[in-house]
């Protein structure tokens, strides 16, 4: 399995962080800090989008960091190539791969 390292989240405000992933020109996800009837910390995710309307909630979690490691990277380009790079008969009859 392929590890990838993570930005750190991008804070904006007390309570509000950026999650940047594979985009370079958007964030991935927002991450808003809220108290829940208890008293404790929870940490909504909400998958961004330019038009706030559009934003959905992707889970809660206890921490920030539980909330930055569920928002995933967009893999798949990276996984189109591979499967490009690697077509072709096991046994070597096809064309070079580039």
């Amino acid at each position: 399995m392929l590890r990838m390292s993570r930005p750190a989240p991008v804070r904006l405000d007390a309570d509000t962080w950026v999650i940047m992933r594979s985009a370079k020109d958007h964030p991935t996800a927002i991450v808003n800090r809220v108290t829940d009837t208890t008293g404790e910390a929870r940490f909504l995710v909400l998958k961004w989008a330019l038009d706030p309307a559009q934003r959905r909630m992707t889970g809660i979690f206890p921490t920030l960091e539980q909330a930055d490691a569920s928002v995933l990277y967009d893999n798949a380009a990276h996984i189109a190539h591979a499967q490009r790079k690697t077509s072709g008969p096991p046994n070597g009859g096809g064309p070079l791969h580039t």
